[in-house]
């Protein structure tokens, strides 16, 4: 088997695996699904946040995710009302809070594998604007 030039010591493979981590980490994905995609609506300069269902008509405009190996809830939180406000939501009515933990392993040259687990936090909730 011919052996790469770039990956044939053990320094070389640390600093791959070092920057395939740095790549992976870091970063959040916060997402809006809408319930129509054919309907958009202007931003809105703030969103209310719902823990039980609103006692005012509203409509459901999608659903709003977001997920992150680095950021905390705190964090999170900000960046899916931001997604909400950008979409024209008036309001999130709060879903599913959680943390997960994935692995990531990386083959060694001249055997075995270096494994790290990592933990994601996922926020997410229902985008909703109130109907007059």
């Amino acid at each position: 088997m011919r052996k790469l030039g770039f990956v044939n010591n053990k320094l070389h493979q640390i600093i791959l695996f070092s920057l395939l981590v740095f790549l992976l980490l870091g970063c959040a994905t916060v997402a809006f699904l809408p319930t129509d995609e054919s309907v958009t609506y202007p931003p809105t300069d703030s969103v209310e946040i719902y823990w039980d269902l609103p006692q005012k008509p509203y409509k459901i405009i999608g659903k709003v995710s977001a997920k992150s190996e680095d950021f905390g809830e705190d964090t999170l939180f900000k960046m899916l009302k931001k997604k909400a406000m950008a979409a024209g939501a008036h309001a999130i009515i709060m879903g599913g809070t959680g943390q997960g933990t994935s692995v990531i392993a990386y083959p060694m040259y001249g055997g075995g594998a270096a494994v790290i687990p990592i933990t994601s936090t996922r926020i997410e909730g229902i985008a909703i604007r109130f109907v007059d």
